[in-house]
């Protein structure tokens, strides 16, 4: 194999098998790309982790093809440091790969191509095209409720599922906190989602990093798992198998009280309350009266903070509560619009938060106990 590439795009897709490849795993040929050459097609470099796996496509003038594997994360971090722009990886007769740029040469080892893992696409399975905008928007809204820790009582994806009114919802929830976002689309009929699929949360976040710059986009199910296309990379996910909680019974129906606040204003409070707020004191509290909200949030070890904002009060008791910081951040860096409203029933049922201007999206923070 010896082959000529760019320095940009091989970084670039070398980021993308990086995100990939299992550098826990006790197989150590899942911690490097597939590197495969066709002429006149380019590099293919591949990537899995068993679960997830990815391939991804650019150009490069073949001299030579051939296939091997090589650690995607040691690559990476000599392509990036090269040189020139132009780059020559070659595999030598002692199997280590050489990468030369300029005056600098570096040799890798290899494994055998014929051990990594057989990898399907499904490539001849057709997909829906959809909108690459709403889906990140969808996935970015959600993201952050993910469990990052295994959890009894949570699932840790993102659920997708159809609804009675022909809508769909993602979902996510880890145990403290509910987001979900409801489209309605045409499109969304077509993929057979039954009762809903569980996306993993490696999966969200690669598919995420694609749709960064991949405005053209298709998706669809094959058995059991989620794929995803554009022009220069393919994902394949296997979906969990796990049940999602019922996690409408949490939702208040009804919601009595409530407050509007300029948005941004309660941002910028809220990131000051942060500053020092800490691990054992991680909370803010709010007191609400007609027409004022009032944030108090500190360590009394470190230091503590207070302030007061015009809103729009729908009640008429003062209400107190208190809510983890860093979760109403999350929420309020999410949402789209100029306003920010909160609905309650009462200090020990979930808050609803959303933005007027983007019903489509909500959140339910639970409250905490200080």
């Amino acid at each position: 194999m010896k082959i000529e590439v760019g320095k940009g795009s091989l970084v670039q897709a070398l980021q993308r098998v990086q995100n990939v490849t299992d550098r826990k795993s006790n197989m150590p040929i899942l911690s490097n790309t597939l590197i495969k050459t066709t002429t006149g097609e380019g590099i293919h470099l591949h990537a899995t982790d068993l679960e997830l796996s990815l391939r991804t496509q650019l150009d490069a003038a073949i001299q030579q093809d051939g296939n091997t594997t090589v650690s995607a994360r040691k690559l990476l971090e000599i392509v990036r440091e090269l040189p020139s722009e132009e780059i020559s990886l070659e595999l030598l007769s002692n199997d280590r790969l050489a990468i030369r740029s300029g005056r600098a040469h570096f040799e890798l080892a290899t494994l055998p191509f014929e051990d990594y893992p057989h990898l399907n696409f499904y490539e001849d399975v057709d997909l829906i095209p959809w909108n690459a905008e709403q889906l990140r928007d969808c996935l970015t809204k959600t993201f952050y409720a993910i469990p990052t820790e295994d959890d009894p009582f949570s699932a840790d994806g993102l659920f997708f599922h159809p609804m009675d009114s022909g809508d769909v919802r993602f979902v996510a929830s880890d145990g403290h906190r509910l987001a979900w976002v409801q489209l309605s689309d045409p499109v969304f009929s077509e993929m057979n989602l039954g009762t809903g699929i569980i996306i993993p949360r490696k999966g969200v976040q690669e598919m995420l990093k694609i749709l960064e710059k991949n405005p053209d986009l298709h998706l669809g199910l094959h058995e059991d798992r989620l794929l995803l296309r554009t022009p220069e990379v393919i994902l394949s996910m296997k979906l969990l198998e796990q049940e999602f909680p019922e996690y409408q019974l949490i939702i208040p129906e009804e919601r009595p009280f409530a407050l509007q606040v300029d948005l941004e204003e309660f941002l910028h409070a809220l990131k000051r309350m942060a500053i020092l707020a800490t691990k054992r004191w991680r909370h803010v509290r709010f007191t609400i009266r007609e027409g004022t909200l009032e944030m108090e949030a500190g360590d009394p070890e470190v230091g503590t903070a207070r302030e007061a904002l015009d809103v729009q009060y729908e009640g008429e008791e003062e209400f107190t509560v208190a809510f983890n910081i860093r979760y109403l951040l999350d929420v309020v860096q999410t949402v789209g619009g100029s306003t920010f409203r909160f609905e309650w029933v009462d200090s020990y049922h979930g808050g609803i938060f959303f933005g007027p201007e983007d019903a489509s999206y909500c959140s339910l923070i639970m409250p905490m106990v200080v």
